[in-house]
């Protein structure tokens, strides 16, 4: 393992991370209170685009697995066919969704589960236009961003990434400022975003890959269906997962009375626990490339030892706002949203980022069964936890008053279930080792979790939030004491390497 790229990677992902997260926050609260009671629809636009990802996923989760390990197993021929097919595949899908596209959009206010205000569907209309077309160039441009992936180079993307995300607030500034706040600026803004990381990645495929080249001479349909056949079980997998907390949006809007309110206010208190699953994708994915090329390697040991290693540094980082959002989410959502009630988002933000409290520490392990190709089972359990938490969901709708409170509540159950019986168990099974190997590493996270927690309770009696000042304060002295903790505590002497060589690559950018 790479530990010097490794380092380098993740702290560029982290700070892009950061900075599109806090565009994300420092916007939420700004549109709300420009258009009342209306982010709900960005969010459920944004959902709408994940469904038509479902269908896309078949061709593209496998992309970079295939191309990664026949780039570095020397064979040319075989990646320059899958790349093109991939890429030629993406444009004929993009073509096929772009009929539905038009039909939501034009007939927007004739389509009851939308429950558009007639003075916004023009508004909303124009939203998600834009928010179609930014899934349209994104998938078609797709393939290139497996460059920087396949060389171990995700810090270049990071850095794109970031300048993308400075570009889409200056562009939401400069046309919230100038002209009256609309819905739609939001999703101009995400096209503008997209198009400038498409071109850096077209640029770093040339420059990193330049065996690979798009080329109808190198498409073949039977790369295409192999894909497929093979992705068809992510797509399975990528249903389950929206069933289980990619419909709420859609059902909150259409079954509950005040269909607008309920929505965006679960729209608002999904917004952290999104982030820090986003957060934890983040560190998967740095992990990924390595993941990968030790599997092309067949260095077994090499692999699990990856493994174990992004375990131990997911419960590092991401065990600290889990802890931080269970013992200060009242004080945030107080002070983030002073026109909503925070106690009703703090208890659907710990619903929703439940799950997490188990598959923190073993979120690296769905990307062994890609690497493996032992997708099917997976994708049939978590297809199975998503109808059986979307059916649960309207059982408690129905005999019970909990109101809004059956979309999360239904999904945390049937995640923790499924990752504390299924998951580590079936990874451990395709990786041919020890069936109980990964439970160590949950135990770890909740220890983790737990200690946070009770000291930030603690320190919540001792020193309360009154502001942002007090709260930002707060972080600032507990957050680093915390990482010290995990630091001693939950890494090794390897995974402190990585850490170190983290904070030396940021010393020596600061130089």
């Amino acid at each position: 393992m790479d530990k010097k790229r490794l380092a380098i990677n993740m702290f560029a992902q982290l700070l892009a991370f950061a900075v599109n997260m806090g565009i994300s926050f420092f916007l939420a609260p700004i549109i709300e209170n420009q258009i009342e009671n209306t982010y709900g629809f960005i969010d459920l636009a944004n959902k709408f685009v994940l469904y038509a990802q479902i269908v896309v996923s078949a061709l593209n989760t496998m992309a970079s697995r295939f191309i990664t390990i026949h780039i570095h197993r020397d064979e040319k021929q075989e990646a320059n066919e899958y790349f093109s097919s991939v890429f030629f595949g993406n444009v004929i899908m993009a073509g096929i969704f772009l009929i539905p596209a038009l039909v939501i959009v034009i007939f927007m206010g004739y389509m009851p589960f939308l429950d558009v205000p007639s003075h916004l569907l023009r508004d909303v209309q124009l939203l998600w236009a834009f928010v179609f077309g930014n899934f349209f160039l994104s998938i078609i441009t797709s393939v290139y961003g497996i460059s920087t992936y396949a060389t171990n180079r995700l810090d270049l993307t990071s850095v794109r990434t970031m300048i993308a995300d400075i570009l889409r607030i200056i562009f939401l500034f400069v046309t919230f400022v100038v002209w009256k706040p609309t819905l739609w600026f939001v999703g101009a803004a995400s096209v503008i975003s997209t198009a400038y990381i498409a071109f850096w990645n077209r640029r770093f495929t040339r420059q990193l890959l330049p065996q690979i080249q798009v080329s109808r001479i190198f498409f073949r349909w039977k790369k295409v269906w192999e894909l497929m056949s093979l992705g068809a079980w992510n797509s399975l997998t990528r249903l389950g997962q929206v069933l289980l907390d990619g419909v709420d949006i859609l059902l909150a809007g259409a079954l509950i009375a005040d269909g607008g309110a309920s929505m965006t206010l679960l729209s608002l208190a999904k917004m952290v626990p999104t982030a820090i699953s986003s957060l934890m994708g983040t560190i998967v994915g740095v992990f990924n490339p390595q993941i990968t090329i030790a599997y092309a390697d067949g260095n077994k040991e090499n692999l699990v030892n990856v493994i174990k290693s992004c375990n131990r540094i997911l419960i590092f980082i991401m065990s600290i706002p889990i802890a931080f959002l269970t013992a200060y989410g009242y004080d945030f959502y107080r002070l983030w949203m002073p026109g909503k009630e925070p106690r009703a988002l703090q208890i659907l933000s710990l619903l929703a980022v439940g799950v997490l409290y188990v598959s923190m520490s073993i979120q690296v392990l769905y990307h062994v069964f890609i690497i493996t190709k032992k997708v099917k089972v997976n994708s049939l359990v978590m297809l199975g936890s998503g109808i059986v938490s979307a059916f649960m969901s309207l059982v408690l709708l129905k005999t019970t008053s909990l109101g809004i409170i059956c979309f999360p509540l239904s999904s945390m159950v049937t995640g923790l279930l499924r990752n504390l019986i299924f998951t580590p168990v079936y990874a451990a099974h395709c990786l041919e080792i020890r069936w109980n190997r990964f439970y160590s590493d949950i135990l770890l996270g909740w220890f983790s979790i737990g200690t946070i927690t009770l000291l930030g309770l603690l320190s919540r009696i001792v020193y309360p939030v009154h502001s942002w000042g007090s709260l930002i304060l707060t972080g600032m002295v507990a957050g680093p004491l915390s990482l010290l903790v995990n630091f001693f505590i939950i890494l090794r002497k390897e995974e402190r390497e990585i850490v170190l060589n983290m904070v030396r690559s940021r010393l020596k950018g600061a130089a």
